[in-house]
């Protein structure tokens, strides 16, 4: 079952790559939860992840380095390429079905968000 679970996470990120929205979002579910520790920021929907990769500043790209995958969870290790900066991030994925119902990302090195054009991103207070 790994294997189907590999092919939705390269699907994720192809699909992002290529800005094909009306497709990435058949991957998500509705009610998915992303989560980002560091800066406290999370978003509550599918609708709202998907809105979160379209608006993302800058000219960027996300290149695979690590996936490691189970059936219904998997960790992706990327290179976050955005205009000349790169960022290693690392994402964790869980899947309900045939969809991803939560990622939550790392990022090691210390940084804070740049402004995002959509409401669907928040942030915990400090």
């Amino acid at each position: 079952m790994s294997e189907r679970t590999r092919s939705l996470i390269l699907q994720h990120w192809q699909l992002a790559n290529e800005r094909r929205w009306a497709e990435f979002g058949l991957l998500l579910h509705s009610d998915l939860r992303y989560e980002v520790p560091q800066t406290r920021e999370y978003i509550e929907s599918g609708a709202g992840y998907l809105e979160m990769f379209r608006t993302w500043p800058g000219h960027w790209r996300a290149n695979i380095r690590h996936l490691v995958c189970e059936e219904s969870k998997a960790i992706c290790i990327i290179d976050f390429v955005v205009d000349d900066e790169t960022m290693t991030g690392i994402s964790v994925f869980a899947l309900s079905g045939e969809v991803i119902s939560s990622v939550t990302d790392f990022w090691p090195e210390p940084y804070e968000p740049p402004p995002r054009s959509t409401l669907h991103l928040k942030r915990r207070p400090a």
